[in-house]
């Protein structure tokens, strides 16, 4: 069966179309509740920390208590929800019950400082907050300041006696059998959750997620084969509610952990628990790759390793592809607004992210709108089963990336070859011009970061004066441990390497670490600051 198909009339590529095997009329509580009834005794979690092993009838049963008690707390249809959480064992829990009360959650990063919680928090009005312990003093900051601190603040996992505990939420209610979700109405309308746009060049959006789009997640994705699935990301990440979804349509069982990133935890993960599936930022496999234990570790249980967030280089994936004895590294690449959208199922293809998955459609046009063909370059557009409906209260946003026929403008520049196989270059707002000369900063990251020595790079335009009548492509580098990499060597090899209008003609930095979102992408914009300050410094002005 290929995995995607070229209509030359619409020109427009399509992964496998699949009917979801649940009613996309049903609401997101009605299809899990369906779901965890059906395999009462499964594992669907298993808490890492802690040991415990979570049933998914223990997990509707906390569902459950969670809905009960937010409804007789007043929690309706329509009132939303925020989330500053790691990966608990009663987190997922919770977001279950909140989408199956019609109470969309808004997932923030844990780490979010006071300013970028006050954002969202601004932006959504939540009805109720639920943090942790470590970070319950910047939600409340950020909860005053915004909100008037008249709002409730639930805490997970805290010994404090100033705060409201989540878990009193989960106190047996006497009437957990007698409940049945109710059906709240039209799914292609109503909220499952508020995603954050990746915040690469400003403060992040909310991107509204229906239950549509949800139960086509659960539903066109069902796999009969039991795995063990394992990423680091908090909801906060699409790839955690993604990964957290992923248990619901077929016999997954998820591994959580509060720990942030480490070789050591990832390797407990593959080696105690066996996961048969992990997905990872390259920043962290990179990081892997380097570790002095990586060699004597018994990967013998992991088949995909899903790499993907920001640019994989290929000599990466080889070198991981030596350690996988049964798998290999998977590219792939997805968006808040669509979901998952390309993978390299079939075969690697140096450069590419791989065919579009199930019921996703790739256009690409030029600067007018027009679509373009096999191998022509343009804006990349997509769409996914279900309609991406938009921004929260952002209707300019709104309108400026969906198109009139529904698709999404993903800001990435690409192409598709004749396999069906997706490029993409580079994000369209990234690209500058040096004197005319259209330079792409992730084509010259891919060159910088072959070189021996750097662990990370990042590439931006530095004005060349004040009147900014051209930019210069700059690298800032993060060195591996050890290394005595220098400017002029760096500068050296990639004038071996490019046309002469990419060379790094703004210089070379050496920076400790690189400013990033939360979701491991670097932020250009900050990484621009970095070099301006840095030059300053340099010519003394």
């Amino acid at each position: 069966m290929a995995l995607c198909t070229y209509d030359e009339a619409s020109r427009t590529w399509y992964g496998v179309q699949r009917v979801s095997i649940y009613n996309p009329k049903a609401n997101v509580g009605e299809v899990l509740n369906h779901i965890l009834l059906r395999t009462p005794d499964r594992i669907i979690q298993i808490d890492m920390d802690t040991g415990s092993r979570l049933s998914c009838a223990e997990f509707r049963m906390r569902m459950v208590r969670f809905a009960q008690h937010l409804t007789d707390a007043g929690l309706r249809k329509g009132d939303i929800v925020a989330m500053a959480n790691g990966n608990s064992e009663n987190v997922a829990p919770l977001a279950c019950a909140l989408m199956t009360l019609g109470a969309p959650f808004n997932p923030l990063a844990p780490g979010f400082n006071v300013e970028d919680m006050a954002h969202m928090l601004r932006l959504t009005q939540p009805k109720m907050v639920f943090c942790d312990d470590d970070n319950v003093e910047v939600v409340r900051q950020a909860v005053c300041s915004v909100l008037g601190g008249e709002i409730p603040i639930y805490v997970f996992e805290s010994q404090r006696d100033d705060v409201k505990h989540a878990e009193d939420l989960l106190i047996p209610t006497g009437k957990e059998e007698q409940f049945m979700p109710t059906h709240l109405g039209d799914s292609h309308e109503l909220l499952s959750m508020i995603l954050c746009s990746s915040g690469t060049t400003g403060p992040p959006k909310g991107v509204c997620v229906t239950h549509a789009q949800t139960v086509s997640t659960i539903g066109c994705y069902p796999t009969a084969k039991p795995a063990t699935v394992f990423n680091f990301s908090p909801l906060y990440w699409g790839t955690g509610v993604y990964m957290m979804l992923s248990t619901f349509s077929g016999s997954s069982t998820r591994l959580i952990t509060r720990r942030p990133f480490s070789e050591e935890t990832f390797f407990e993960a593959v080696e105690k628990h066996r996961a048969n599936f992990v997905f990872m930022p390259p920043s962290y496999a990179s990081q892997v790759l380097r570790h002095e234990r990586t060699s004597q570790v018994d990967f013998s249980s992991l088949s995909m390793l899903a790499i993907g967030g920001s640019y994989v280089s290929e000599g990466l994936r080889d070198r991981f592809d030596l350690l996988l004895p049964n798998g290999r590294t998977y590219n792939t690449v997805g968006t808040s607004e669509v979901g998952w959208v390309a993978t390299d199922f079939a075969k690697r293809k140096p450069g590419s992210v791989g065919t579009p998955v199930v019921n996703v459609s790739v256009k690409i046009v030029d600067d007018d709108g027009n679509d373009l063909g096999v191998g022509e370059r343009g804006q990349v557009l997509l769409k996914g089963a279900e309609p991406f409906i938009g921004y929260y209260k952002n209707e300019e946003a709104t309108r400026a990336t969906i198109d009139e026929r529904g698709f999404m403008r993903s800001g990435d520049i690409g192409y598709v070859d004749e396999e069906g196989y997706l490029y993409l270059i580079d994000r369209e707002k990234d690209i500058f011009k040096y004197r005319g000369f259209h330079v792409s900063p992730s084509e010259l990251e891919g060159v910088v970061g072959q070189i021996e020595g750097v662990m990370e790079v990042c590439v931006v335009a530095v004005p060349a004066d004040e009147e900014r009548t051209t930019e210069l492509p700059t690298a800032v580098i993060v060195r591996a441990a050890g290394s005595s990499l220098t400017a002029e060597q760096v500068m050296e090899i990639v004038d071996g390497k490019v046309s002469d209008f990419k060379r790094l003609r703004g210089g070379v930095y050496f920076v400790e670490r690189l400013p990033k979102t939360q979701t491991g992408k670097n932020v250009r914009r900050k990484v621009l600051e970095m070099v301006l300050e840095l030059a300053k410094e340099k010519t003394g002005v």
